[in-house]
């Protein structure tokens, strides 16, 4: 078992995909133009909304940081900082998306690690970081797990 701590950071790859799925807000302007409507209002309202949700897709993905060291796991989010110790995980299993019912779209396509203590429950998305670095750091939680905790 390695005691150095391993860093995982919000995955570019995501963050590439949540900026172009902005670009259409960029386009109405655009579009508006090139109809001939010519209305400072919609600009200024398209303008702040395009930069409000830039800004808050840059926040979310400058801000998170997972580390997994010999004593535990350290999760920086949007909002919140939690820090887990193995000593003190119950259970920890992976699922399919999310325990809430999904609105108006099929199954999620991600999975989440989810870690139980007597305290609390900690839930980490393979949103942020990405397919590749969920395997690994479910494969370092694995390696660390206290006896009788088993990964499933």
């Amino acid at each position: 078992m390695s005691a150095a701590t391993h860093t995982f950071r919000y995955d570019r790859g995501r963050l590439a995909r949540n900026l172009v799925g902005l670009l259409p807000l960029a386009g109405f302007p655009v579009v508006l133009h090139l109809t001939g409507r010519l209305d400072p209002l919609l600009y200024g309202i398209f303008g702040v909304g395009a930069a409000v949700l830039i800004a808050g897709v840059l926040y979310s993905a400058g801000r998170f940081k997972l580390a997994v060291d010999a004593a535990g796991l350290d999760v920086r989010g949007r909002l919140h900082h939690r820090t887990v110790a193995f000593a003190d995980l119950r259970e920890v299993r992976i699922r399919r998306g999310r325990d809430k019912a999904s609105r108006f779209m099929g199954p999620p396509p991600f999975r989440e690690l989810v870690l139980r203590t007597d305290a609390r429950r900690l839930v980490v998305s393979s949103l942020p970081l990405g397919e590749e670095s969920f395997e690994q750091v479910c494969r370092l939680i694995a390696e660390r797990l206290p006896e009788g905790v088993e990964l499933s």
